[in-house]
Protein backbone atom coordinates (compact mmCIF):
# COMPACT_ATOMS: atom_id res chain seq x y z
CA UNK A 1 0.00 0.00 0.00
CA UNK A 2 3.05 2.61 0.49
CA UNK A 3 4.70 3.74 -2.62
CA UNK A 4 8.41 2.72 -2.59
CA UNK A 5 10.38 5.06 -4.71
CA UNK A 6 13.22 3.13 -6.61
CA UNK A 7 15.43 6.39 -7.59
CA UNK A 8 16.70 9.84 -7.31
CA UNK A 9 14.84 10.21 -10.70
CA UNK A 10 11.71 8.59 -9.89
CA UNK A 11 11.80 10.82 -6.38
CA UNK A 12 12.22 13.76 -8.24
CA UNK A 13 9.42 13.50 -11.00
CA UNK A 14 6.96 12.09 -8.37
CA UNK A 15 7.57 14.72 -5.73
CA UNK A 16 7.67 17.97 -8.75
CA UNK A 17 3.65 16.37 -10.03
CA UNK A 18 2.47 16.09 -6.35
CA UNK A 19 3.77 19.63 -5.37
CA UNK A 20 3.53 21.59 -8.39
CA UNK A 21 -0.63 20.51 -8.35
CA UNK A 22 -0.77 21.59 -4.44
CA UNK A 23 0.77 24.64 -4.92
CA UNK A 24 -1.33 25.92 -8.29
CA UNK A 25 -4.79 24.58 -6.68
CA UNK A 26 -3.75 26.36 -2.98
CA UNK A 27 -1.55 29.34 -3.31
CA UNK A 28 -0.15 29.29 -0.26
CA UNK A 29 -0.45 32.73 0.58
CA UNK A 30 -2.18 33.04 3.27
CA UNK A 31 -0.26 30.27 4.99
CA UNK A 32 3.12 31.56 3.58
CA UNK A 33 2.29 34.93 5.81
CA UNK A 34 1.97 33.04 8.97
CA UNK A 35 5.07 30.79 8.87
CA UNK A 36 7.29 33.34 7.97
CA UNK A 37 9.53 34.03 10.61
CA UNK A 38 7.80 31.47 12.61
CA UNK A 39 9.14 29.27 15.77
CA UNK A 40 7.28 26.45 14.91
CA UNK A 41 7.18 23.52 17.16
CA UNK A 42 8.16 19.38 16.43
CA UNK A 43 6.74 16.88 19.55
CA UNK A 44 8.48 14.10 19.67
CA UNK A 45 6.94 11.42 21.42
CA UNK A 46 10.06 9.72 23.03
CA UNK A 47 13.20 10.48 25.16
CA UNK A 48 16.42 11.22 23.42
CA UNK A 49 18.74 9.08 21.75
CA UNK A 50 16.42 6.43 20.28
CA UNK A 51 15.50 6.28 16.08
CA UNK A 52 12.14 8.27 16.61
CA UNK A 53 14.25 11.24 18.11
CA UNK A 54 16.44 10.80 15.45
CA UNK A 55 14.90 11.31 12.38
CA UNK A 56 12.79 14.09 14.22
CA UNK A 57 15.46 15.95 14.94
CA UNK A 58 16.77 15.54 11.51
CA UNK A 59 13.19 16.43 9.83
CA UNK A 60 13.43 19.70 12.22
CA UNK A 61 17.05 21.04 10.82
CA UNK A 62 16.21 20.55 7.26
CA UNK A 63 12.50 20.90 6.56
CA UNK A 64 12.94 24.81 7.41
CA UNK A 65 14.79 25.00 4.17
CA UNK A 66 11.32 24.46 2.55
CA UNK A 67 8.63 26.71 4.30
CA UNK A 68 9.08 30.56 4.32
CA UNK A 69 11.73 32.76 5.28
CA UNK A 70 12.78 32.52 9.13
CA UNK A 71 10.74 29.44 9.92
CA UNK A 72 12.40 27.17 12.57
CA UNK A 73 11.74 24.24 14.71
CA UNK A 74 12.68 23.98 18.25
CA UNK A 75 12.08 20.15 19.13
CA UNK A 76 10.22 19.12 22.35
CA UNK A 77 10.39 15.37 23.63
CA UNK A 78 7.25 14.26 25.29
CA UNK A 79 8.05 10.63 25.99
CA UNK A 80 5.37 7.93 27.39
CA UNK A 81 3.21 5.06 26.58
CA UNK A 82 5.24 4.61 22.92
CA UNK A 83 4.38 7.91 22.25
CA UNK A 84 0.46 8.03 23.31
CA UNK A 85 1.20 11.07 25.55
CA UNK A 86 2.36 13.07 22.87
CA UNK A 87 -0.80 11.71 20.57
CA UNK A 88 -2.85 12.89 23.34
CA UNK A 89 -1.46 16.06 23.67
CA UNK A 90 -1.17 16.88 20.51
CA UNK A 91 -5.00 16.00 19.67
CA UNK A 92 -6.24 17.62 22.59
CA UNK A 93 -3.77 20.47 23.36
CA UNK A 94 -1.85 21.95 20.55
CA UNK A 95 -3.11 24.70 18.44
CA UNK A 96 -4.98 24.33 15.92
CA UNK A 97 -3.03 27.01 13.68
CA UNK A 98 -0.19 24.91 12.21
CA UNK A 99 2.45 26.22 14.91
CA UNK A 100 2.70 22.12 15.98
CA UNK A 101 3.20 19.10 14.78
CA UNK A 102 4.39 15.38 16.24
CA UNK A 103 6.72 12.85 15.49
CA UNK A 104 4.73 9.45 16.84
CA UNK A 105 4.86 5.88 16.91
CA UNK A 106 3.60 3.64 14.61
CA UNK A 107 0.97 1.99 16.40
CA UNK A 108 -0.87 5.86 16.74
CA UNK A 109 -2.49 5.10 13.64
CA UNK A 110 -4.39 2.10 14.83
CA UNK A 111 -4.24 2.25 18.66
CA UNK A 112 -8.02 3.66 19.01
CA UNK A 113 -8.67 0.78 16.62
CA UNK A 114 -8.08 -1.76 18.52
CA UNK A 115 -9.72 -0.54 21.77
CA UNK A 116 -7.21 1.60 23.62
CA UNK A 117 -8.75 3.33 26.37
CA UNK A 118 -5.85 5.62 27.11
CA UNK A 119 -6.35 7.00 23.25
CA UNK A 120 -8.11 10.02 24.21
CA UNK A 121 -8.34 10.73 20.07
CA UNK A 122 -9.22 9.61 16.55
CA UNK A 123 -6.33 8.96 14.46
CA UNK A 124 -8.93 9.87 10.94
CA UNK A 125 -9.02 12.79 12.79
CA UNK A 126 -5.09 14.06 13.06
CA UNK A 127 -3.84 15.60 9.95
CA UNK A 128 -1.08 13.35 8.85
CA UNK A 129 1.92 15.15 7.34
CA UNK A 130 3.84 12.39 6.02
CA UNK A 131 6.28 9.48 6.81
CA UNK A 132 9.31 9.08 6.47
CA UNK A 133 9.75 5.49 6.38
CA UNK A 134 7.99 1.99 5.71
CA UNK A 135 10.07 0.00 6.28
CA UNK A 136 8.80 -4.30 7.86
CA UNK A 137 10.02 -4.46 11.25
CA UNK A 138 11.12 -7.89 12.62
CA UNK A 139 11.77 -10.02 15.64
CA UNK A 140 15.49 -10.49 17.06
CA UNK A 141 17.03 -12.41 19.45
CA UNK A 142 20.49 -11.45 21.25
CA UNK A 143 23.44 -14.39 19.90
CA UNK A 144 23.71 -15.57 23.78
CA UNK A 145 20.02 -16.63 23.49
CA UNK A 146 18.61 -19.89 23.50
CA UNK A 147 16.34 -19.38 20.74
CA UNK A 148 18.37 -19.81 17.68
CA UNK A 149 15.29 -19.99 14.60
CA UNK A 150 12.15 -19.68 14.17
CA UNK A 151 11.08 -22.73 15.41
CA UNK A 152 12.42 -21.98 18.90
CA UNK A 153 10.11 -19.45 19.19
CA UNK A 154 6.93 -22.06 20.22
CA UNK A 155 9.11 -24.14 22.27
CA UNK A 156 11.60 -21.69 23.78
CA UNK A 157 10.51 -18.34 25.84
CA UNK A 158 12.47 -15.22 24.32
CA UNK A 159 12.30 -12.47 26.81
CA UNK A 160 12.12 -9.37 24.54
CA UNK A 161 12.31 -5.47 25.36
CA UNK A 162 9.54 -3.13 25.29
CA UNK A 163 8.03 0.75 26.26
CA UNK A 164 4.74 0.72 27.42
CA UNK A 165 2.19 -2.26 27.46
CA UNK A 166 0.57 -0.59 24.35
CA UNK A 167 3.37 0.31 22.50
CA UNK A 168 3.94 -2.09 19.32
CA UNK A 169 6.94 -3.30 21.11
CA UNK A 170 4.45 -5.02 23.31
CA UNK A 171 1.66 -5.59 21.42
CA UNK A 172 3.43 -7.35 18.13
CA UNK A 173 4.42 -10.34 20.74
CA UNK A 174 1.83 -10.17 22.44
CA UNK A 175 -0.38 -11.15 19.39
CA UNK A 176 2.12 -13.61 17.70
CA UNK A 177 1.46 -15.03 21.48
CA UNK A 178 -1.74 -15.45 21.09
CA UNK A 179 -2.71 -16.22 16.91
CA UNK A 180 0.39 -18.31 16.49
CA UNK A 181 1.48 -19.61 20.04
CA UNK A 182 4.98 -18.38 20.25
CA UNK A 183 6.21 -17.97 23.65
CA UNK A 184 7.44 -14.02 24.16
CA UNK A 185 7.68 -12.94 27.31
CA UNK A 186 7.29 -8.69 27.20
CA UNK A 187 9.12 -6.77 29.98
CA UNK A 188 7.83 -3.09 29.63
CA UNK A 189 9.32 0.28 31.09
CA UNK A 190 11.77 0.99 28.98
CA UNK A 191 12.14 4.02 27.42
CA UNK A 192 12.99 3.78 24.08
CA UNK A 193 15.29 1.80 21.58
CA UNK A 194 18.60 3.14 22.65
CA UNK A 195 17.61 1.91 26.46
CA UNK A 196 16.68 -1.40 25.00
CA UNK A 197 19.92 -2.14 23.01
CA UNK A 198 21.77 -1.44 26.42
CA UNK A 199 19.53 -3.97 28.33
CA UNK A 200 20.59 -6.33 25.67
CA UNK A 201 24.09 -5.76 26.08
CA UNK A 202 23.66 -5.90 29.74
CA UNK A 203 21.72 -9.43 29.63
CA UNK A 204 18.60 -8.18 30.94
CA UNK A 205 16.69 -8.89 28.09
CA UNK A 206 17.80 -11.45 25.47
CA UNK A 207 15.66 -10.18 22.05
CA UNK A 208 13.39 -7.36 21.05
CA UNK A 209 10.26 -7.52 18.75
CA UNK A 210 8.82 -4.51 16.26
CA UNK A 211 12.56 -3.98 15.70
CA UNK A 212 12.92 -1.86 12.67
CA UNK A 213 15.98 -1.96 10.94
CA UNK A 214 16.69 1.95 10.90
CA UNK A 215 15.96 1.69 14.84
CA UNK A 216 19.05 -1.14 15.19
CA UNK A 217 21.20 1.32 13.14
CA UNK A 218 21.33 3.43 16.17
CA UNK A 219 23.03 1.70 18.14
CA UNK A 220 23.94 -1.51 16.44
CA UNK A 221 24.52 -1.24 12.79
CA UNK A 222 26.39 -4.43 11.78
CA UNK A 223 25.08 -6.45 14.44
CA UNK A 224 23.21 -8.65 12.38
CA UNK A 225 26.09 -8.71 9.88
CA UNK A 226 28.74 -9.47 12.93
CA UNK A 227 26.01 -12.28 14.38
CA UNK A 228 24.95 -10.67 17.50
CA UNK A 229 21.29 -10.11 16.36
CA UNK A 230 19.77 -13.51 14.74
CA UNK A 231 16.49 -12.35 12.67
CA UNK A 232 13.60 -14.87 13.43
CA UNK A 233 10.66 -13.19 12.07
CA UNK A 234 9.51 -10.62 9.46
CA UNK A 235 6.83 -8.66 10.28
CA UNK A 236 6.32 -6.96 7.03
CA UNK A 237 3.13 -8.32 4.56
CA UNK A 238 5.87 -10.23 2.71
CA UNK A 239 9.27 -11.47 2.81
CA UNK A 240 12.02 -8.78 3.15
CA UNK A 241 14.34 -8.31 0.43
CA UNK A 242 17.08 -8.10 3.10
CA UNK A 243 16.69 -11.73 4.32
CA UNK A 244 14.91 -14.00 1.78
CA UNK A 245 14.87 -17.09 4.15
CA UNK A 246 13.43 -15.13 6.93
CA UNK A 247 9.49 -16.44 7.01
CA UNK A 248 7.23 -13.36 7.61
CA UNK A 249 4.51 -13.77 10.83
CA UNK A 250 1.47 -13.69 8.47
CA UNK A 251 3.41 -17.69 6.70
CA UNK A 252 3.40 -19.54 9.75
CA UNK A 253 0.06 -20.32 9.77
CA UNK A 254 -2.39 -21.40 7.35
CA UNK A 255 -5.63 -20.08 9.18
CA UNK A 256 -7.41 -17.36 7.04
CA UNK A 257 -8.82 -15.25 9.49
CA UNK A 258 -5.60 -15.47 11.70
CA UNK A 259 -3.67 -14.24 8.84
CA UNK A 260 -6.08 -11.90 8.54
CA UNK A 261 -6.13 -10.58 11.77
CA UNK A 262 -2.01 -10.55 11.54
CA UNK A 263 -2.20 -8.68 8.38
CA UNK A 264 -3.87 -5.75 10.72
CA UNK A 265 -1.71 -6.02 13.34
CA UNK A 266 1.49 -5.87 11.07
CA UNK A 267 0.26 -3.51 9.11
CA UNK A 268 1.64 -0.35 11.70
CA UNK A 269 4.65 -1.04 9.99
CA UNK A 270 3.98 0.61 7.01
CA UNK A 271 3.41 3.64 8.91
CA UNK A 272 6.93 3.78 10.99
CA UNK A 273 7.92 7.31 11.28
CA UNK A 274 4.55 9.30 10.67
CA UNK A 275 4.24 12.44 11.42
CA UNK A 276 1.18 14.73 12.13
CA UNK A 277 -0.74 18.09 13.25
CA UNK A 278 -3.87 18.38 15.29
CA UNK A 279 -7.18 18.40 14.09
CA UNK A 280 -8.98 21.00 12.34
CA UNK A 281 -5.88 22.81 10.75
CA UNK A 282 -6.10 25.49 7.78
CA UNK A 283 -6.22 23.32 4.18
CA UNK A 284 -3.52 25.48 3.54
CA UNK A 285 -1.40 25.25 6.37
CA UNK A 286 -1.30 21.94 6.46
CA UNK A 287 -1.00 21.79 2.95
CA UNK A 288 2.36 23.91 3.10
CA UNK A 289 3.43 21.48 5.67
CA UNK A 290 2.81 18.14 3.68
CA UNK A 291 4.65 19.78 1.34
CA UNK A 292 7.62 21.19 2.96
CA UNK A 293 7.65 17.41 4.29
CA UNK A 294 7.68 15.75 0.82
CA UNK A 295 10.34 18.05 -0.05
CA UNK A 296 12.35 17.55 2.79
CA UNK A 297 12.31 13.85 1.99
CA UNK A 298 13.85 14.48 -1.24
CA UNK A 299 16.70 16.88 0.04
CA UNK A 300 20.15 15.66 -0.79
CA UNK A 301 21.10 17.18 2.25
CA UNK A 302 18.83 15.71 4.11
CA UNK A 303 19.24 12.47 2.46
CA UNK A 304 22.80 12.39 3.32
CA UNK A 305 22.54 12.88 6.87
CA UNK A 306 20.42 9.70 7.01
CA UNK A 307 22.64 7.88 5.24
CA UNK A 308 25.58 8.80 7.08
CA UNK A 309 23.70 7.87 10.41
CA UNK A 310 22.76 4.99 8.69
CA UNK A 311 19.16 5.41 8.78
CA UNK A 312 16.45 4.86 5.87
CA UNK A 313 13.87 6.89 4.14
CA UNK A 314 11.06 5.57 2.26
CA UNK A 315 8.71 8.17 2.15
CA UNK A 316 4.57 8.38 2.21
CA UNK A 317 2.48 11.62 1.32
CA UNK A 318 0.62 12.74 4.47
CA UNK A 319 -2.23 11.99 1.21
CA UNK A 320 -1.49 8.58 0.99
CA UNK A 321 -1.24 8.35 5.06
CA UNK A 322 -4.55 9.29 5.76
CA UNK A 323 -5.64 6.71 2.83
CA UNK A 324 -4.25 4.01 4.61
CA UNK A 325 -5.45 5.14 7.82
CA UNK A 326 -9.12 5.48 6.71
CA UNK A 327 -8.38 1.70 5.22
CA UNK A 328 -7.45 0.20 8.31
CA UNK A 329 -10.30 1.70 10.20
CA UNK A 330 -12.90 -0.74 7.90
CA UNK A 331 -11.71 -3.75 8.56
CA UNK A 332 -14.35 -6.43 9.27
CA UNK A 333 -15.56 -6.33 13.25
CA UNK A 334 -14.52 -9.71 13.81
CA UNK A 335 -11.01 -9.59 12.29
CA UNK A 336 -10.67 -5.99 14.35
CA UNK A 337 -11.70 -7.94 18.06
CA UNK A 338 -9.38 -11.01 17.04
CA UNK A 339 -6.53 -8.27 16.52
CA UNK A 340 -7.92 -6.28 19.26
CA UNK A 341 -7.61 -9.56 21.95
CA UNK A 342 -4.67 -10.94 20.62
CA UNK A 343 -2.51 -7.92 21.44
CA UNK A 344 -3.39 -7.02 25.15
CA UNK A 345 -1.36 -8.46 27.66
CA UNK A 346 -2.59 -11.81 28.65
CA UNK A 347 -5.36 -12.39 31.19
CA UNK A 348 -6.55 -8.84 30.48
CA UNK A 349 -9.32 -8.54 27.51
CA UNK A 350 -9.92 -6.22 24.77
CA UNK A 351 -11.20 -2.91 25.55
CA UNK A 352 -15.25 -2.92 24.92
CA UNK A 353 -14.30 -0.08 22.86
CA UNK A 354 -12.36 -1.94 20.29
CA UNK A 355 -14.61 -2.64 16.77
Amino acid sequence: MGRRFRSSAQLAAVLFAYTAGNASAQGFSDAQAFYRDKQLVLLIGYPPGGGYDTYGRVVARHMPKYLPPGAHFVVRNIPGAGSLTAANYLFHSSPRDGGEIAALGREIPTISLFGETKARFEPKDLNWIGNAESSPSFCGAWHTSEVEGTKDLFTRPLIVGATGADSSTATVPFALNAILGTRFRVITGYPGGAAMHLALERGEISGRCAWSWSSLSTSGANWVEEGKVRVLVGLGLERDTRLPNVPTAIELTTDTAKKQALELVLSQGLLTRPFAGPPNLPGDRLALLRKSFDETMFDAEFRGEIERQKLEVSPMTGAEMKRIVDKLHLAPPEIVRMAAEAMKPPGQPAAPSAR
